[in-house]
C-alpha cells in the first residue's frame, strides 16, 4: 500500500533545519560579537601607556604605547572573520571595517575598533542587518533547491525515487512563506494560537489576504502545498516525477520573483 511507504528521514528533519537555519546563525554572530568585545576590552586594559617622560638628558615629549602584538593580530584575524559576509554585501560597512583592519595597537585605535565591533553588534541584534540575512537564507535555498533537483534527476531506482525532492521543495517553499510573511507591514504572524507554526496552506491564505500575491499565484502555490503533503504523507500514487519538476522550477521562480 502506497501509505506504508515513509520519507527518507533526512527529509523528514529539512523543513525545521530551514527553519531555524538563519535565527540560528544571528544567535551564532551576536554571541561571537559578544565573546571578542569581552576580548578586545580586556586587550584595551592590557595596552601599556607611556607618557612623555625624561630618560636621562633625553625628552619623550609624547605618549606611547607598549602591546602584546600577537593577541592583537588574533583578536582583529577574528573580528574580520566574522565581519566578512557583511562587508561585501555593504559599502559603508566596508569603508569602517577598512579602518578597523588598518588600525594598529596604540590604546585610542584600539578602542575604535572596538567600537566598531560593538556598533556591529547593535545593529545585528535590532535588525538593521536583516537584509544580508536574507541574501544568506536565499543562497541557502538556493542550495536545497539544487538539492532537490539532483534527486529528481537521480530517479532510476525506484518508481517514488522523486519523493525526498518533493518534500525537499516544499520544506524551501514553507520557510520562504515564513520569511515573506516576516517582510509585510505589519509582519504577518506565523505561529497559531496554539503555539504551533502554522503550515503552508494558512500562510498561502494569510500572504493572499494581505496582498501579498493573487488568488492566482495562490492556487499554483496551494498546488505545490498539496504535492508535498501527498509526498509527506505516504500518497505516492496522487502525483508523478513531472508534477515534481513543474513544482521545483516554480518553486525556484517564486521565491526569485518575492525574495529577491
Amino acid at each position: 500500500m502506497s501509505g506504508s511507504r515513509q520519507v527518507p528521514l533526512a527529509c523528514s528533519f529539512t523543513n525545521k533545519k530551514l527553519m531555524n537555519a538563519t535565527s540560528k546563525a544571528r544567535v551564532l554572530i551576536i554571541t561571537r560579537c559578544d565573546e571578542l568585545i569581552l576580548e578586545g576590552k580586556a586587550f584595551v586594559e592590557s595596552i601599556r601607556v607611556i607618557p612623555p617622560h625624561t630618560r636621562g638628558n633625553v625628552h619623550i615629549s609624547y605618549t606611547s604605547y607598549d602591546w602584546d602584538s600577537q593577541r592583537l593580530a588574533r583578536w582583529k584575524t577574528n573580528c574580520l572573520t566574522l565581519f566578512d559576509p557583511f562587508v561585501k554585501s555593504d559599502s559603508k560597512f566596508g569603508q569602517q571595517i577598512d579602518i578597523f583592519s588598518k588600525a594598529g595597537g596604540k590604546k585610542p585605535e584600539v578602542q575604535y575598533s572596538l567600537g566598531i565591533l560593538e556598533a556591529f553588534r547593535d545593529d545585528l541584534e535590532k535588525g538593521f542587518l536583516d537584509s544580508i540575512f536574507l541574501k544568506i537564507e536565499a543562497e541557502v535555498a538556493a542550495d536545497y533547491m539544487g538539492q532537490a533537483e539532483s534527486l529528481l534527476r537521480g530517479t532510476q531506482t525506484s518508481s517514488v525515487d522523486h519523493v525526498p525532492a518533493a518534500v525537499l521543495a516544499g520544506a524551501v517553499l514553507e520557510k520562504g512563506l515564513r520569511t515573506l510573511c516576516g517582510q509585510q507591514q505589519p509582519p504577518l504572524e506565523i505561529i497559531k494560537s496554539n503555539g504551533e507554526p502554522k503550515t503552508l496552506g494558512p500562510l498561502i491564505d494569510d500572504l493572499k489576504t494581505s496582498g501579498a500575491f493573487n488568488e492566482l499565484k495562490a492556487k499554483q502555490l496551494r498546488a505545490w502545498a498539496d504535492i508535498r503533503n501527498k509526498a509527506a504523507h505516504g500518497e505516492f500514487d496522487q502525483f508523478k516525477k513531472t508534477d515534481v519538476e513543474q513544482m521545483i522550477q516554480g518553486v525556484t521562480n517564486f521565491l526569485a520573483d518575492y525574495l529577491a
